[in-house]
């Protein structure tokens, strides 16, 4: 088994689903860890549920839809984006991984380290996935978390769910997988620039190894490309 990071006793389980926290719970306790289940009422902003973990545990493991049952506002990636922030080591969990990773998950997946599919959830996963958060937090990425300024090619814009997506091309990390990510990332006064075949600059871990695990910051308008050169070749 994989061995915990010492700082990480008390981990919190953040769930809507009752019985899959109770599930969640004797993973976390297979794992060495002592899980606390966090209860509402529901909570309407994200500092509430942060703070209750922070009273309470030393890391969290958070379910990615919390609104289904009315347990919060606001999704999990956002919360765990928050603890992240304050140097929680917290890893997002999700059965919808194919569904939600490229807009509701990718918009705060910058400052998610760790997302794993429930399916994957063992106690070996979770002490390694909270392992991997620790260092994070403490300022050590990970290769494939570490971004580099990359080029992006957009090849058509969309709507999902109400929400303006992107979907383009990263030639550095796949010059032959389109990639789906929320505009909102762009700064709003780029936005207009998002058309077929425009080119931005962009902070990218490009060398994560699946789609799902990219992330997007500091996007900056690109120069035309000149006719000779090639972005997909």
């Amino acid at each position: 088994m994989v061995v915990a990071e010492p700082e990480i006793r008390r981990v919190a389980v953040v769930d809507d689903d009752r019985s899959q926290a109770d599930v969640m719970s004797e993973l976390i306790r297979e794992a060495g860890y002592e899980p606390i289940i966090i209860l509402g009422p529901r909570f309407e902003r994200v500092e509430d549920l942060v703070g209750k973990v922070r009273e309470s545990a030393d890391a969290a493991i958070c379910d990615h839809r919390l609104q289904p049952r009315g347990f919060a506002r606001f999704n999990g990636a956002e919360a765990v984006a928050a603890l992240i922030e304050l140097r929680i080591p917290s890893l997002l969990i999700t059965q919808y991984v194919d569904i939600d990773a490229d807009v509701s998950i990718r918009r705060w997946r910058h400052h998610v380290p760790v997302l794993l599919s429930r399916d994957d959830a063992d106690p070996d996963s979770i002490v390694q996935g909270l392992n991997a958060c620790a260092r994070e937090v403490h300022g050590e990425h990970l290769p494939s978390r570490r971004p580099w300024r990359t080029l992006i090619q957009v090849d058509e814009t969309n709507q999902e769910s109400g929400d303006q997506v992107v979907d383009a091309h990263i030639p550095s990390w796949n010059p032959h997988q389109a990639v789906r990510f929320p505009a909102a990332l762009v700064p709003p006064p780029l936005r207009s620039n998002l058309a077929p075949g425009a080119c931005f600059f962009a902070k990218v871990n490009i060398g994560a190894d699946r789609a799902e695990d990219l992330y997007f910051f500091d996007f900056e308008l690109a120069p035309e490309p000149e006719p000779e050169d090639v972005l997909l070749g």
